[in-house]
């Protein structure tokens, strides 16, 4: 029996512990005037500060190869990140829960920067911080004081729902009634006892059991198999880049990428379908 519980707990466990996604956006300079590598090393730096702050079993910051890949290419990337007017719609293009970027500006002679995180479900700002300074590396130091309360506010509590209105009932008192003696119940012959359930085996027994138990396990397996095809999809992404140069290889790896990506998408839908069918037959039956 216990066994059994214990094997309930990790389906349910399994079921609700899938990781959010979160992606640090290349950081954007509308005046094009500060170089590839200082912007991608302020993005690095925003990156390492949501390492650090949020709890990995929950949350999981995407790479830049795997926000890549779902863009199409490095160029189509930085394309869509300048053209792109709302944040959180490019949270949804790379299929993160949250999505955060900054960007440089200027005002009066001097560098701004401003960096918002996004909810992409919602479409809500989840919070920003900006600031300013006579070169870029004030900026860092910027970042590095503010990003980590900056990411510290996915992990704040919900707002608590207003408590109900008590609703004021009132009791009608009842006319009484004459009680009457119950008639003395005649034994039916023929008519076999009730047996009562030894044990609690009669659980095992249940086909019902063993058809939900068989729809967790295929679930399982399928949110199992999904998560290999999501490993293969950053590994190739990543191979992508890495043999860019060559056209044969660039096609290939783009192509098990892409593919790569679909199955891990059918895997993850038809293991949590089976998986919820599975609990629904134990809690309906």
């Amino acid at each position: 029996m216990k066994k059994q519980l214990l094997l309930l707990l990790f389906l349910a466990l399994a079921a609700y512990g899938q990781q959010e996604r979160i992606a640090i956006i290349n950081t954007m300079d509308d005046f094009d005037s500060i170089s590839v590598s200082n912007l991608t090393y302020l993005t690095d730096r925003l990156r390492e500060a949501a390492v650090n702050v949020l709890p990995k079993q929950r949350f999981g910051v995407m790479t830049t190869e795997s926000i890549v890949a779902f863009l199409g290419s490095q160029e189509n990337t930085v394309k869509v990140c300048k053209e792109s007017s709302c944040l959180a719609d490019l949270g949804r293009k790379v299929s993160a829960d949250y999505v955060a970027q900054g960007r440089i500006g200027r005002f009066d002679g001097n560098l701004t920067i401003k960096v918002e995180l996004y909810d992409t479900q919602k479409g809500n700002l989840v919070g920003s911080f900006t600031g300013s300074s006579k070169d870029i590396s004030s900026l860092l130091v910027l970042i590095d004081e503010k990003s980590s309360d900056l990411f510290k506010k996915m992990l704040e509590e919900p707002t608590a729902k207003p408590e109900p209105v008590p609703v004021k009932v009132i009791e009608v008192e009842k006319p009484e009634v004459a009680k009457l003696e119950p008639a003395p119940a005649k034994p039916e012959a023929g008519m076999p006892k009730e047996e009562k359930p030894k044990d609690g085996k009669h659980f095992f027994n249940k086909t019902s059991f063993w058809v939900g138990l068989g729809l967790e396990a295929l679930g399982i397996g399928m949110l199992y198999a999904g998560g290999e095809m999501d490993s293969d999809m950053v590994n190739w992404a990543e191979n992508y880049y890495v043999w860019g140069i060559d056209q044969e290889y660039y096609d290939r790896h783009w192509d098990n990428a892409q593919s790569s990506k679909t199955k891990r998408d059918i895997f993850w839908i038809l293991g949590a379908a089976l998986l919820a069918s599975g609990i629904g037959v134990h809690i309906w039956f």
